[in-house]
């Protein structure tokens, strides 16, 4: 992509990201944790975004809703399932403990599950929101892709979505068996399942951008662990925006515009050269 020069362009977050290359690892974590922070001011900034930011918005909730409910109501007998509650009246103190513990994780894993499912749901809005906040950072749009169907491409976001879900799943349901471990299993399954879901909503959320350059899915994949330090960070910070009360509600907006952001450097930064 070259330069804008466009009067209306805001490099500002941009150049903030480009400062980050070359600097350690830790450094571009903590940068990347603060994309989404980044994303909420633009958002502010720009009133002309927040009609798109509405049914991704609304689907979010709704799916949330469901979603917790379900884990909500569920989880004495998911927990009972993997550890019978015992007799002894110690026991029954840990075993409640776990409980607690299962149902803040069931809480927290909604919220990541919600928002690689409601992304392949609103994947029409979130592709618009994309697009408008790329064309107000650079005052152009990549458009490698300029030709193709709007049918297809939005078939196409879809079905990487899907991908996206399928290989989220895979990675996450197995960790549900952690659980099996009474007190530590409980805990190394919330900490180890927000690092995975952190690694896949760097990729969902920035998928949009680098799709427009005409990247593949490998070249994509590549992007994202050639930067995992800057990508999980990213993935961090949204998970973070999720432990505040009604803010959480809107974070899968927030994410398709900080993954934007995140995105536009994956695909500028020709010094991060993938793994093969």
């Amino acid at each position: 992509m070259q330069p804008a020069t466009d009067a209306l362009a805001d490099p500002t977050v941009l150049d903030d990201l480009r400062a980050l290359r070359g600097q350690s690892g830790m450094r571009r974590f903590f940068g990347g944790i603060k994309i989404p922070l980044k994303a909420v001011r633009f958002i502010a900034a720009h009133p002309k975004m927040w009609p798109w930011m509405i049914i991704p918005a609304l689907i979010n909730i709704v799916l949330f809703v469901i979603t917790a409910a379900a884990l909500l109501m569920n989880a004495p007998e998911l927990l009972g399932w993997l550890w019978a509650q015992p007799e002894a009246t110690w026991l029954k103190v840990v075993w409640y403990a776990v409980l607690g513990v299962v149902l803040l994780a069931s809480v927290v894993l909604s919220y990541f599950a919600v928002l690689m499912a409601a992304g392949v749901v609103a994947s029409p809005f979130n592709d618009q929101l994309s697009v408008i906040t790329e064309r107000e950072l650079c005052g152009t749009v990549a458009n490698a892709r300029d030709g193709e169907s709007l049918v297809r491409g939005i078939l196409r976001s879809i079905a990487i979505s899907l991908i996206t879900l399928i290989a989220y799943l895979a990675c996450i349901i197995p960790l549900l068996f952690l659980h099996l471990i009474p007190g530590l299993g409980s805990l190394l399954n919330t900490v180890l399942g927000t690092a995975v879901s952190a690694v896949f909503l760097s990729f969902e959320y920035s998928d949009a951008a680098l799709d427009r350059q005409g990247f593949s899915l490998r070249e994509k994949i590549g992007r994202v662990r050639a930067q995992i330090d800057l990508a999980g960070g990213f993935g961090v910070g949204s998970a973070l925006l999720m432990l505040i009360p009604v803010v959480n509600l809107l974070v899968m907006p927030v994410a398709v515009v900080g993954g934007t952001m995140l995105g536009i450097e994956l695909r500028d930064d020709r010094d991060a050269t993938p793994p093969a």
